[in-house]
């Protein structure tokens, strides 16, 4: 994940994000039909919402589109991981629709994707420019994030726990409560990889109270030193292993199977973006029992949070049917209702959010600051080292290390070598 960056108000968050009722069972936007002569044929969109696959959702959104433009059809390709996409994009064989991987550095955008300028939407959109290169935009966000704890309010109860922690000492008191009333205090979902991204992609700006945090890792040999924002962030992570705070059996644990147990009141607490509420709501929890809170990252209790961008999405340029993978980027973002139906921040700025529980984030933030993106420079260096700083694999590595200081001084090596290698 992406980040860039404006300080904004709470108060002007809580007005612009929030409607009313959570809109956990969304379905597209109703429209008519749009004659056009050249948006026609098929095209296949990738997807990593295969949870929406399950429940027909996709489907639906497939039926709107093709109703909308008849002579259309959208077919939906599930994500599997970065690796996967990033072999198929090599090979110049990819989905008409795309999400970018993180991997990719702004000059590479124009070798796989096609500019969206026309699209008509410039700056009625937030996170615009973000996927740019050269004054064109390759890519456009599906909705924007706030990272935090997302939890089961029963469970706190449960436990005896009256309010939130607002520091990292209470974070842990709370874990140690949980633990002892038999409720898996937080779920880091190690299997599927993906969700540890968190501990390596926002907590340390969290630490760091700044933005650019990892943008500034490129002056140094030694970014993942005990005592950088970087390594306490894993240092975190690592504790709530060591200490029995994880699940049971972390090393075989996925989010589809947590965010059931979370509904359950199983486990307690993940540590994800807001787009996990309605996903664990869909589980069979009431929208008034799902709570979600700033992370503590320190022990100062003033908490920010770092306003992002999830996926941002993009036409292959090699694509048969540009016009028709356009116009579908064009009315996912502006009138499919995908943003609300994800839990997340429309990128159009018209629009609206209807997540309740962004009410309670807001008021516990004491600032949110809209993160920046990776240098090109910080791209090159991390996927020179091969660490997957942004995939979840580096903090598997430090979860499974023998010892921590040992696997911190490894991922050292490897950034000052990927460094010199590149000649910074």
């Amino acid at each position: 994940m992406k980040k860039w960056t404006i300080t904004v108000s709470t108060a002007g968050l809580a007005s612009a994000l929030l409607l009313g009722g959570l809109a956990s069972t969304a379905v597209p936007t109703m429209a008519k039909t749009k004659k056009t002569s050249n948006i026609t044929g098929t095209i296949t969109v990738l997807t990593n919402r295969t949870d929406m696959q399950a429940n027909g959702m996709l489907n639906q959104y497939s039926k709107e589109f093709e109703k909308l433009y008849p002579g259309t059809k959208v077919k939906w390709e599930t994500f599997v991981d970065n690796n996967t996409v990033q072999v198929q994009m090599n090979g110049g064989v990819y989905p008409d629709v795309m999400m970018i991987l993180p991997t990719i550095t702004p000059q590479e955008l124009p070798n796989f994707f096609a500019p969206l300028n026309n699209l008509g939407l410039g700056n009625k959109l937030y996170f615009n420019n973000f996927e740019a290169y050269q004054g064109k935009v390759y890519g456009i966000a599906t909705f924007g994030d706030v990272n935090g704890i997302v939890y089961n309010k029963l469970a706190f109860k449960k436990a005896g726990i009256k309010s939130t922690p607002t520091t990292l000492s209470q974070f842990y008191q709370d874990c140690a409560l949980l633990k002892k009333a038999g409720i898996t205090p937080i779920a880091l979902n190690y299997t599927d990889k993906w969700p540890l991204q968190y501990w390596t992609d926002v907590l340390p700006d969290l630490i760091s109270q700044n933005a650019n945090y990892l943008n500034t890792m490129v002056s140094s040999n030694t970014p993942f030193s005990p005592n950088t924002p970087m390594g306490k962030s894993l240092n975190v992570a690592r504790t709530i292993v060591n200490k029995g705070y994880a699940e049971p059996d972390f090393k075989n644990t996925n989010w589809a199977n947590s965010k059931t147990m979370m509904a359950k009141g199983k486990y307690a607490m993940m540590f994800l973006g807001n787009w996990a509420v309605p996903q664990v709501i869909a589980d069979g929890i009431p929208s008034k029992d799902v709570g979600f809170f700033p992370f503590p990252a320190s022990n100062n209790g003033k908490n920010i949070a770092i306003l992002t961008p999830d996926w941002f999405l993009a036409v292959n340029k090699h694509s048969k049917h540009i016009p028709t993978a356009e116009a579908f980027v064009k009315w996912e973002v502006t009138q499919s209702g995908y943003a609300n139906y994800a839990g997340g921040i429309p990128t159009l700025k018209s629009q609206k959010s209807g997540v309740p529980q962004l009410i309670q984030f807001e008021k516990q933030a004491s600032k949110v600051i809209e993160g920046l993106p990776q240098s090109a420079q910080w791209t090159k260096i991390s996927n020179g080292a091969q660490l997957d700083l942004t995939g979840g694999g580096a903090v598997q590595t430090v979860l499974t290390a023998s010892n921590f200081s040992s696997a911190l001084n490894q991922m050292n090596q490897a950034w000052a070598n990927a460094k010199s290698l590149i000649g910074n």
